[in-house]
């Protein structure tokens, strides 16, 4: 048979409900302490009876409680601190549910006496189970209130035989009281035994920080505090972070709690203490117990702090960046006055310095000053190092490799199979594969024409291009569009300026300082769009490696965190910024070679698209782009011929294009689509729309190419196409760790909109958390 749910009783409700507020006297106290100080009291007495159980009375001089609010006093959820949800977010009292008072007169005989400054005579009236028992009262008394508590857990016998002693019981009350003494500032506290002449604590409302502590705990506590500050953490929502911590000449071997008020709050934080001793335990001898007490100051809107009915408890955002901060600070105060783990390093002198200078010799003079500079450099260097090492404390969990002999994850990554190709066919001219572009990194247009021609696209790759290889060496490497068209690339013949050992050629330019409006416009608006956090990450990354070359992402790591990224979004955006950061100041590719039948001719290019068979189309493609050529050539060092005396647009050759980074030549295979959309896709008529759109079009040619992947355990492959296969790999993965991303961390500035395309996939610090919970 089954039992009936019934509702319960609302005696029987709100007992269970005061038992898990009011669990001891001290929590009674701690919540009667709580609404003093919420009337802005600055005195407050404390006189306690057997513990607390039998007396426990807390007079303030506060604001009162005005006669009209008593017959709702100690009825459940009314409060005058609270009026809606959304309240709890911008919080700053102390008590906000509106269940203190009535909770302990559901356990105990309350009475209250209270006076507002308005009112000419103090009103007192019993409570009992939330309700007043008689009508308010008048009788003498001062401005503020008196909440007299007696005979505690009268009516739950089982909850008064689980109390300790009677002096268990007031050493706790004492313990409390003296922490908020310590932390509420220009108010008093005294607290007394019911009958003793003598006060146990009594702390008048001028006393400093220091006096409180003196007071509450000892001198010789008091008198081995060093002050712990942090100044306002935008970034974290901290206001502010202000305490005293033990030095290191305490020696205390009893444990003493840390004091931690949170947003005033009187709270536990386990996390923060462990993080405190972790801290302490590296510089106080074993078995030394370090004095703590902190005042964090949050904003209300990241604090949470209806988690616990005796609100011992709170949650807020960014709690382990906040408490790394607090630690790191901990560490660097105590390093500063840990004299006796300094270790000076030697300096390089002689036996009799101040002979170096007296000498007669000026030659020799001369060689001893600069040996006495070379001491100095080499002693400050070592000293620097060491107080580095000093404020830095080694926590497993946040390391970072920062050995460069140590083997990089890289290391541990192997090709699923090996392949047997000789010398020979690595080095031969690789025939490159058709694959189709990917049209999603482009702008959608609605042209159907436009359309059919991204479908037909093939795109081809360069061959390696080693960190030896000149530009005159290019020529030997023919990257092939198709069959019908053979393009080289060339730098000039001409005799001067010579060739350098990396390959390119010095010409002697000023740099032209661009004034235009437009450049500036795009410039601020890149600026505007500035992320710092992401801009801060790149800065900062070490690279890790490709991971995926088909869809073009690679993983970095920074601080304490591993990304994967488009690497192909952000080449894009950097080759824009560089495009706007060297505008008119471009290096040249020389595309021309002396021999005029092998020269790139645009129409052929044009040619390339199946689906662009309209030549009235391609003229006036290229008509558009010639009609701009001193514009290209003066601000892109886009350079373009025609040789044809009538000026024919089928004779229109490419001599040059720009080079924005050395040590990297874009995809050739990729010319026939920048010429389509140069011509297409720019808006000619508008300056600045015209400017952005040729350096959006330049950074789409520098995009690195994505490489098809190749099942290499397929048996039907050839040993070209595998050889070629990890040719290819390798020479983006070379690329990618060697020029690319160490432009990024120089140059790049992150915009907003690229966080899409940015993805934390583990951090060290949740790695440890998971592997703990394991």
């Amino acid at each position: 048979m089954s039992l009936k749910i019934k509702a319960l009783d609302a005696s029987v409700v709100n007992k269970i409900a005061a038992g898990e507020i009011i669990i001891s006297p001290v929590n009674a106290l701690k919540e009667m302490m709580e609404n003093s100080i919420d009337a802005n009291a600055t005195m407050i007495d404390i006189l306690v009876k057997e513990g607390g159980i039998k007396v426990l009375q807390i007079t303030d001089n506060g604001s009162g409680i005005d006669k009209a609010d008593l017959p709702i006093l100690c009825e459940r959820f009314t409060t005058s601190k609270l009026q809606k949800f959304e309240d709890l977010s911008q919080i700053q009292t102390y008590g906000f549910r509106g269940e203190a008072l009535a909770s302990i007169s559901h356990v105990a005989r309350v009475t209250v006496t209270t006076k507002v400054k308005e009112d000419r005579c103090a009103w007192r009236v019993s409570y009992a189970e939330g309700k007043m028992l008689e009508a308010p009262k008048p009788v003498a008394g001062k401005d503020g209130t008196t909440i007299l508590v007696e005979d505690l857990f009268f009516n739950i016998p089982s909850r008064l035989r689980a109390l300790r002693s009677q002096n268990d019981e007031y050493s706790k009350i004492l313990d409390v009281v003296g922490r908020y003494a310590i932390h509420s500032k220009e108010i008093g506290f005294s607290c007394k035994k019911f009958g003793d002449p003598n006060y146990s604590l009594a702390v008048k409302p001028s006393y400093s920080v220091q006096d409180r502590i003196r007071t509450v705990f000892s001198n010789s506590v008091a008198s081995n505090l060093i002050p712990l500050h942090i100044d306002k953490i935008k970034e974290l929502n901290v206001e502010n972070v202000d305490g005293k911590v033990c030095n290191l000449n305490f020696i205390s071997k009893k444990s003493i709690s840390p004091i931690f008020f949170i947003n005033n709050r009187l709270v536990t934080c386990d996390p923060l203490r462990r993080a405190l001793n972790s801290v302490y335990s590296s510089y106080l001898p074993k078995g030394n117990r370090p004095f703590i007490y902190l005042g964090v100051l949050i904003d209300p809107a990241s604090v949470d702090v209806n988690v616990h009915p005796t609100k011992r408890e709170v949650r807020f955002l960014n709690q382990d960046e906040i408490i790394e901060k607090i630690a790191n600070q901990l560490h660097i105060e105590l390093s500063a006055i840990d004299t006796s783990r300094t270790f000076k390093a030697s300096s390089i002198s002689t036996s009799q310095p101040g002979s170096l200078l007296s000498s007669n010799n000026s030659t020799d003079n001369g060689e001893k000053r600069k040996t006495l500079r070379q001491a100095q450099v080499v002693e400050n260097s070592y000293s620097t190092t060491n107080n580095a090492l000093g404020n830095v404390k080694r926590q497993e969990n946040k390391l970072v490799r920062t050995d460069s002999s140590q083997a990089k994850i890289t290391s541990f990554l192997s090709s699923s199979q090996q392949f047997n190709f000789n010398e020979a066919s690595a080095k031969r001219q690789l025939k490159q594969p058709k694959v189709k572009a990917r049209s999603s990194l482009f702008p959608d247009k609605e042209e159907i024409r436009e359309e059919e021609v991204f479908d037909e696209i093939e795109q081809l790759h360069d061959p390696v291009l080693n960190s030896d290889t000149e530009l005159e060496d290019l020529p030997r490497k023919k990257p092939k569009v198709n069959a019908d068209l053979t393009s080289k690339i060339n730098d000039s013949k001409s005799s001067t300026p010579p060739i350098s050992r990396d390959g390119y050629r010095r010409v002697p330019k000023e740099r032209v300082n661009v004034n235009l409006t437009s450049i500036k416009k795009l410039r601020e608006k890149v600026d505007d769009s500035l992320h710092r956090e992401l801009t801060d990450i790149f800065a900062n990354l070490n690279y890790v490696g490709v991971v995926d070359e088909e869809r073009r992402l690679a993983a970095i790591q920074h601080d304490l965190k591993l990304f994967l990224i488009d690497y192909g979004s952000v080449c894009y955006e950097l080759f824009y910024q560089i495009g706007l950061t060297d505008f008119a100041n471009f290096g040249k590719i020389n595309l021309q070679s002396t021999d005029v039948s092998d020269d790139i001719n645009l129409y052929d290019l044009l040619s390339e698209f199946e689906g662009l068979d309209d030549d009235i189309l391609k003229e006036k493609i290229i008509s558009k782009i010639w009609d701009m050529n001193g514009m290209l050539n003066e601000y892109y060092s886009i350079e373009l011929v025609n040789d044809s005396p009538d000026n024919n647009f089928k004779a229109t050759k490419l001599k040059t294009l720009p080079l924005l980074l050395k040590g990297y030549i874009p995809s050739m295979a990729k010319l026939p689509f920048f010429i389509y959309r140069l011509g297409k896709e720019v808006n000619w008529d508008d300056e600045q729309e015209c400017l952005d759109g040729i350096l959006r079009e330049i950074a789409l040619l520098y995009i690195p190419d994505m490489i098809l992947k190749v099942d290499a355990s397929d048996v039907s492959l050839s040993e070209d196409e595998r050889a070629q296969y990890v040719d290819k790999k390798e020479h983006l993965s070379s690329l990618l760790e060697h020029i690319l991303f160490p432009c990024i961390k120089r140059r790049f500035l992150a915009p907003r909109h690229i966080l899409k395309d940015v993805v934390e996939i583990a951090n060290l610090p949740g790695l440890y958390k998971v592997f703990e919970r394991c």
